[in-house]
């Protein structure tokens, strides 16, 4: 776990003290890099390097004062020393590095001082008074925020269309292939995965102390990878067990860190043989720098290791967060928004709503990775932070802060058919929870980190269309229900999937079986939300409005009670995964007849 702030800028005090007559770079630098690190609690050992190689345009080798690979290079020069030459220099480290075809090494930050100055540049930063920031040893405490990424702390907005995204698909797919051709396969490397998968968030992220994870498997695993599987399960059993109640010889790196429960790591898995291209292939994982992900990922991981013909058959498609957020606004997000808006000026109406949007529950009946209770949850908590900074400002304690962040994952009930999509669903849930308390720390300068992972979103694995949605989520505790169902035509249909239609249609559908799969959450919903206020809203091929399937379909749900409110005309419908499939889609948002909207009207989403 990160050390506080208010810790971290008392070290950086007493750093600054310390280290206010140094002079010489050779016979102090690299203690001054050490210390400099302490300051965040990182072991600089951990991370970073002195004197890594790496071969100019000439073929020489020149030497990195401090390199920390993804994230820093870090050059110093005795006091009075040029840190523009100085960071010349380190731009050509940059350059080296591409040209090794070590892209992947290329940190983001670029750190020069002489001891009695810092200079921080910042390779991604695209406003020009952004990219550097300049101040004396003095000043360190006073812009020691600027390096909160050695902390661990998240400081940057996801961006869904990031590049980043597809290449971390590629390394877990790749990680995912060479366990399966190994033999290790199913229920364990389904679990076996998501454990992976939240260990290099973790990494990156500030649940672990950085690069944690990484050091473990470089350091503390042989190379032929004969020990690799064990060391894996002892890691994990340690996340799984209470600080309290672990043995006192246990090993330094593994008693830092942290107790998970949540049941992620609770379960018993046998051990994975690995071989050295797995080896490889993890070790691949670990140097991605998975602070950049959106959530979007999630999905798209399941997706990219399933084959073609098997994701058709179950309607596997995973929807963009920009198309998440069409549904999503016009289904309850706008109308909180304008709400927000118009409470702005009494602190009692914003309390109203705190207390308000801290009691909605959310349902995806089809919710696969988990993509649309994960991006809600985040605009969600985004809301949250927006009213605390309206009712407090910065006045807040870590403690009132604790009580006041009331949003959380328990708040999320989703059904999913396959296993891994549902656990994926609900790490992804969590490391979500994460990212918004990163941004908690943005906007409060506190850090909050909820573990161990005590509430969790309830996600059952099932059939939707044959399960009893009430007993997932009693709809009297239910506020809205969205998601894409699965998008199967009424002619890709297998058997068992004809027979949930004829279930949940009913005989009164004479014609079902020329119904599209996804009309079927349609009837389930309709007869879930009957005399309730609950709204609902669904991504669907268009196919359901137009041609001979609307007579059919819209005629049963108009006589079942159902009222559309608003709705989005056909577009093009993307998907975050590879292997994209070609859909045209809309969104319709329904609600039941007698609890209409107050006003009667219908709304558009254009």
């Amino acid at each position: 776990m990160p050390l506080s702030w208010n810790e971290i800028k008392n070290r950086a005090i007493l750093f600054s003290q310390r280290w206010s007559d140094a002079a010489r770079e050779r016979a102090e630098a690299q203690t001054f890099w050490n210390d400099f690190f302490d300051i965040f609690g990182v072991p600089r050992r951990r991370v970073a390097i002195f004197e890594e190689p790496v071969r100019n345009l000439r073929g020489d080798i020149e030497f990195i004062d401090l390199f920390w690979k993804g994230r820093l290079i870090a050059e110093h020069k005795s006091r009075g020393g040029n840190l523009a030459k100085a960071h010349t220099r380190a731009v050509g480290y940059v350059q080296n590095l591409i040209n090794e075809n070590r892209a992947e090494e290329v940190p983001r930050y670029i750190l020069v001082s002489d001891f009695a100055r810092f200079a921080l540049h910042d390779l991604e930063e695209t406003a020009p008074d952004q990219q550097t920031l300049e101040f004396p040893l003095a000043e360190l405490p006073d812009n020691i925020r600027a390096f909160a990424f050695i902390a661990g702390y998240q400081t940057r907005r996801l961006d869904p269309e990031d590049p980043a995204n597809f290449q971390a698909v590629e390394l877990l797919g790749n990680l995912h292939d060479n366990l399966r051709e190994g033999g290790y396969a199913g229920h364990a490397l389904e679990r076996f995965l998501v454990r992976i998968l939240f260990c290099l968030f973790a990494d990156d992220t500030g649940i672990f102390e950085p690069d944690t994870f990484k050091f473990y498997l470089e350091n503390r695993t042989l190379p032929d990878s004969s020990d690799l599987g064990p060391q894996l399960a002892r890691f994990f059993g340690i996340l799984n067990t209470p600080t309290e109640r672990r043995q006192r010889n246990l090993d330094d790196d593994l008693a830092r860190l942290p107790y998970v429960n949540g049941e992620l790591f609770s379960e018993e898995l046998g051990f994975a043989e690995f071989n050295a291209v797995m080896r490889t292939a993890l070790l691949s994982c670990c140097t991605f720098r998975w602070e950049r992900i959106s959530p979007a990922i999630f999905g798209s991981l399941f997706q990219s290791v399933m084959e073609p013909r098997q994701r058709r058959q179950i309607g596997g498609h995973y929807t963009s967060e920009r198309d998440i957020l069409k549904l999503v606004n016009s289904l309850f997000l706008d109308d909180l928004r304008a709400e927000f808006q118009s409470a702005r000026r009494s602190k009692a109406r914003l309390r109203a709503l705190h207390d308000r949007i801290a009691a909605l529950h959310f349902f995806d009946p089809a919710c696969g990775c988990g993509n649309f209770l994960v991006v809600t949850y985040r605009e969600l908590r985004r809301l949250e932070i927006a009213i605390l900074r309206e009712l407090y400002g910065q006045e807040l304690t870590e403690g009132d802060l604790r009580h006041e962040c009331q949003v959380d994952v328990d708040q999320f009930f989703g059904i999913e058919i396959e296993e891994w999509s549902a656990r994926i669903a609900e790490v992804a849930m969590w490391l979500m929870d994460h990212q918004m308390n990163q941004e908690v720390f943005e906007a409060f300068g506190i850090a909050l980190l909820r573990l161990p992972l005590i509430k969790s979103a309830t996600i059952t694995v099932g059939n939707a269309l044959r399960l009893d949605w009430n007993a997932v989520l009693a709809p009297n505790r239910c506020n809205c229900v969205l998601g894409n169902p699965p998008f199967v035509g009424a002619k890709f249909q297998t058997d068992a999937q004809r027979a949930d239609m004829d279930i949940v249609a009913g005989a009164s559908v004479a014609s079902s079986g020329l119904l599209d799969y996804v009309t079927g959450c349609y009837f389930k919903a309709a007869e879930y939300i009957a005399g309730t206020r609950i709204t609902i809203a669904f991504v669907s091929t268009n196919s359901i409005t137009q041609g001979e399937q609307v007579g059919i379909l819209w005629k049963e749900l108009f006589r079942r009670g159902v009222k559309i409110h608003f709705a989005h005309r056909t577009f093009h419908w993307e998907s975050e995964a590879r292997g994209k499939a070609h859909v045209h889609v809309v969104i319709i948002g329904c609600a039941c007849l007698a609890c209409s909207l107050s006003d009667g009207t219908e709304r558009s989403g254009g």
